[in-house]
C-alpha cells in the first residue's frame, strides 16, 4: 500500500515495535480501546489479540477492505477524520474509561493533543508514538529547550512520560524525524488553580515570544503599570524567561494577576 503524502502516512513497519506499544498499553480482556490511524493494522493487531473492544479512525478509505478482513470481532472501524468527529458523541457512547493507543499522523499531533486535554475525564491510560520533538515538549523540565506551553497545559491533565525511542528505519516510506512513545497517564494530584482561565491566558502570553522576557511577554496582557505593580508584589524575577519558571510560580503569578486585574 503507497503511503499517501498529504495524509502525512508513514506506516510502522517493525513487529516488535507494535508488541511493545500494546504493552505499554496494560490492556485486559473486554477493554474500550481507541486506535487513531490503524493504517493496514500492525499494531490493531497486537490490540485485538488482547481481546479489548478496539474503535479505530482511519481517514484513507483504502484500508478499509484491509482491516476488514484481517479483523471481524471486537473489532470497529470509523472511516472518519478524528478531528472532525464529534468527540462528545463518541465517548457517551463509549463504557469509560477509555485506553487510547496509537501511531498517529504527525500533522494532526498538536490539535489531537488539545482533543485530549478536552477530554482528558474519558481516557485512563494514553500511549502515543509522536515525533521525538514532541514527546521532548509534553515531558520536559523546566529550565530547558524543550518545556514550554505545550508542556503546561497538558501536565495539567497527565503526567507524561517517554518508554520508547524508534529510529525512522522503523516507516515506511522513511520520515525525516526520529520518534517517541510516550505513556500518558491521569495526573494524580491537580493543581490548585484558583483561576483556570487566566492561568491560560498567563501561561499563552508567557510564552508567545520565547527570546523575550516575563515583562516583556506580558507587558501587551496587563500594561506597564500593572507590570510594575505586580512586580513589587511578587518574589519572581520578572526579568526572566518563561522557561525558567516552574508551574508552581505560573500559579502564583495567576493569582497575582487575578488582584490586580
Amino acid at each position: 500500500m503507497k503511503a499517501i503524502k498529504d495524509l502525512g502516512q508513514h506506516f510502522l513497519n517493525n513487529s516488535d515495535i507494535a508488541l511493545s506499544i500494546a504493552d505499554l498499553a496494560n490492556l485486559e480482556p473486554g477493554e474500550t480501546v481507541w486506535e487513531i490511524g490503524p493504517g493496514t493494522g500492525i499494531l490493531s493487531a497486537e490490540l485485538i489479540k488482547r481481546q479489548v473492544m478496539l474503535s479505530a479512525f482511519e481517514l484513507d478509505k483504502r484500508m478499509a477492505e484491509i482491516l476488514h478482513q484481517r479483523f471481524s470481532h471486537n473489532f470497529r472501524l470509523v472511516l472518519r477524520d478524528i478531528l472532525k468527529v464529534n468527540w462528545a458523541e463518541e465517548l457517551a457512547q463509549a463504557p469509560n474509561p477509555i485506553k487510547l493507543v496509537a501511531n498517529i499522523p504527525y500533522q494532526i499531533t498538536s490539535p489531537l493533543l488539545y482533543k485530549l486535554e478536552e477530554y482528558s475525564s474519558h481516557f485512563s491510560r494514553i500511549v502515543l508514538m509522536v515525533q521525538k520533538e514532541v514527546a521532548e515538549r509534553l515531558s520536559a523540565s523546566p529550565g530547558t529547550k524543550s518545556y514550554g506551553l505545550l508542556t503546561l497545559r497538558l501536565a495539567l491533565k497527565y503526567d507524561t512520560q517517554i518508554k520508547l525511542m524508534v529510529g525512522k528505519e522503523h516507516f515506511d516510506p522513511i520520515p525525516k524525524v526520529d520518534s517517541a512513545v510516550v505513556l500518558m497517564l491521569p495526573r494524580k494530584i491537580p493543581a490548585d488553580i484558583t483561576h483556570p482561565e487566566l492561568y491560560h491566558k498567563l501561561i499563552t502570553a508567557s510564552f508567545a515570544h520565547r527570546r523575550k522576557t516575563l515583562r516583556n511577554n506580558l507587558l501587551p496582557l496587563v500594561g506597564r503599570q500593572k507590570i510594575k505593580d505586580l512586580e513589587t508584589s511578587c518574589e519572581i524575577d520578572l526579568g526572566r524567561r518563561a522557561e525558567t519558571l516552574y508551574e508552581a510560580d505560573f500559579i502564583r503569578l495567576s493569582n497575582l494577576f487575578a488582584d490586580l486585574l
